[in-house]
């Protein structure tokens, strides 16, 4: 967003160079389709934005849920640039920006939260969902069924999460004996893609650090806080790309680990904390070859059929010119030192009527068209003229 008068360190434009544009809002991605969303490539850049807004804006664009723990503050402003990179980049460019944040995507979602509670989730997703399959062949084949389904975890605006895992519990069969160790809290809404009720629970009580246990023989699950020293067996999938240098990594941060390769894959022994450290290392490492790995250009193609989306309110016509440039957008100016388009420069922009996706032959006649006589959009560049 650009608010403030025109102050330029309140300027915020996001803009998005889409592949393949749409006017349909995405479906949630989930497994493979999620990591494909996550790898498509983009272009971010934002000053001074509250952190909710664009974790939203990048939900919409993308069709992944992002979810924010708890205890991050949606209204922290953050700046976030990039040039065109993948989309898992951005993310991990805005977690960093948090203090002390960090991101991870799991098989139905991304989480934006605490570096310590972030690592830790997949281990405890993982951990988890392993207590209930150990009840395949203690209680009845009905009750199993009901307890893994898939449902629905969508919440409502200010619900209340220890209601929210008592409905939860509910529909899957399942008794909690200790609900109240839930601190109270209230959450804005949330629309989920369906999961079962172990990762739904995991993932709302990691938010309080704690987990459950379940019971050996039925469905009753019992609030406990997490215990980081807890020994989990947990299994990673690295890649034959990346396994040289993760053996390296992790020989050297957890020398006493007990890990097991099975050719690129990683079964590792170790405490809960170790975990959430080895799992930081390995996603540190992604990140940085998938970085290394990107186009630092604009996309291919010609500026007039490139589709763009600007999310901003006003912004004068030279905070809007050097954007552009800074994104590789060649804009010419002709007489660019006359009086008459030095005082150009200076007017104001209103933009909140541009938000939807429109080619650049049509955006920057929009833009700039009440300012210039011409405003001629070729492939590669944008010539502004008073004549």
């Amino acid at each position: 967003m650009i608010s403030g008068e025109f102050n330029l360190n309140m300027l915020t434009i996001l803009i998005f160079f889409l592949v393949l544009p749409t006017d349909e809002p995405a479906p949630f991605h989930t497994g493979k389709d999620l990591q494909t969303a996550l790898a498509t490539n983009i272009s971010w850049f934002s000053i001074g934005s509250e952190l909710g807004i664009q974790l939203r804006d990048l939900q919409a664009q993308t069709g992944v849920v992002i979810l924010r723990d708890r205890r991050i503050d949606p209204h922290q402003a953050i700046s976030v640039k990039t040039d065109f990179v993948p989309r898992v980049q951005v993310l991990n460019q805005i977690s960093s920006a948090i203090p002390q944040g960090a991101f991870c995507a799991t098989e139905n979602f991304v989480c934006v939260g605490p570096a310590h509670a972030i690592y830790r989730l997949p281990i405890l997703l993982s951990h988890n969902a392993e207590q209930v399959n150990s009840l395949r062949q203690k209680i009845d084949a009905a009750a199993f069924r009901k307890l893994t389904a898939k449902t629905d975890a969508s919440w409502e605006r200010l619900s209340e999460p220890r209601q929210m895992l008592l409905d939860h519990a509910v529909s899957a069969g399942a008794v909690i004996r200790n609900p109240d160790v839930i601190p109270h809290d209230v959450w804005a809404e949330v629309r989920l893609p369906r999961m079962s009720f172990s990762e739904s629970a995991t993932m709302i009580l990691n938010q309080f650090d704690l987990t459950f246990k379940l019971a050996g023989d039925r469905a009753e699950l019992t609030i406990v806080p997490i215990d980081p020293e807890q020994l989990l067996e947990h299994r990673y999938t690295v890649g034959s790309k990346f396994k040289a240098t993760v053996v390296t990594a992790w020989q050297q941060q957890a020398p006493t680990a007990e890990i097991e390769w099975t050719g690129s894959n990683a079964t590792v022994t170790t405490t809960l904390r170790q975990h959430a450290a080895l799992n930081a290392t390995l996603q540190e490492l992604l990140n940085a070859v998938t970085s290394s790995d990107a186009t630092s250009t604009t996309p291919d193609g010609s500026i007039r059929t490139r589709n763009f989306q600007i999310k901003a309110e006003r912004a004068t016509i030279g905070q809007l010119i050097d954007f552009f440039r800074e994104e590789r957008i060649r804009i010419e100016l002709i007489d660019k030192d006359s009086p008459e388009v030095l005082a150009i420069l200076s007017e104001s922009v209103q933009l909140d009527t541009l938000g939807e996706r429109q080619p650049g032959s049509k955006l920057f006649p929009l833009i700039f068209g009440t300012h210039f006589k011409r405003v001629d959009v070729q492939d590669d560049r944008v010539v502004l003229s008073r004549e």
